[in-house]
């Protein structure tokens, strides 16, 4: 038998709505400690059965399991329109406030399965697409980073890996230009200069970020 508790978002939960086979369904024992019924569970819902033609296996299924001694303990899984007669059946604030609360559940859960329009389905892709492209965007943003960077030195790039990451158009002249002027001032402040492999320029000089900032905020 497959149970699972299902939950309406937004309500507080005072006894639990499972789903028993497909439909929602209420523990007979659960419910019969929230109304605060004197007599023994076995005889009250003995009661409730038989005097108000309840039929097994429509309204209500017997639930076996296991007590702390070990004998078997008995509960019953309570359809939900059974669950609300019997709360309605006491004529007490508790029941009143049970069954109330099994109508709430009712109309929640059927919200919850309403078919989406056609405008809901639009908003819904709409935000999956704008997510997708967000996560998209940020990918090309390491690959560049990846590219312009290396990894035995952080924050350092070369002068094109540079311009790429920020999308400026750079030629050979003004990467030149740029270079030149970086390596001064890396000399001037004591900075290393780093260098990397390239297959199109052999090997090509890396300078540190705030260095490159500064330079193509001037040249460009």
């Amino acid at each position: 038998m497959r149970r699972k508790t299902l939950k309406p978002n937004s309500m507080q939960e005072i006894i639990k709505i499972q789903e028993n086979n497909g439909k929602q369904a209420v523990s007979a024992r659960e419910l019969y400690e929230f109304l605060e019924v004197n007599t023994k569970f076995a005889d009250w819902c003995g009661r409730m059965f038989e005097q108000y033609g309840f039929e097994e296996g429509m309204d209500f299924i017997p639930n076996l399991g296991k007590s702390t001694g070990g004998r078997p303990s008995i509960d019953y899984v309570l359809s939900l329109n059974c669950a609300k007669e019997i709360a309605m059946i006491q004529r007490t604030p508790k029941g009143k406030q049970a069954r109330a609360y099994f109508i709430a559940c009712e109309e929640k859960l059927r919200e919850m399965s309403k078919p989406l329009s056609t405008i809901d389905i639009l908003k819904l892709s709409i935000q999956k697409l704008e997510e997708q492209e967000a996560k998209i965007e940020a990918v090309k943003e390491e690959v560049k980073e990846l590219k312009a960077t290396t990894q035995t030195r952080p924050n350092y790039f070369t002068v094109v890996g540079y311009a790429n990451l920020n999308g400026i158009s750079v030629g050979l002249h003004l990467a030149a230009k740029v270079g030149r002027k970086c390596s001064t001032i890396c000399k001037s402040l004591g900075y290393e200069v780093e260098s990397i492999s390239d297959p199109r320029f052999g090997r090509v000089n890396m300078y540190p970020k705030d260095v490159l900032e500064d330079v193509f905020t001037e040249e460009v």
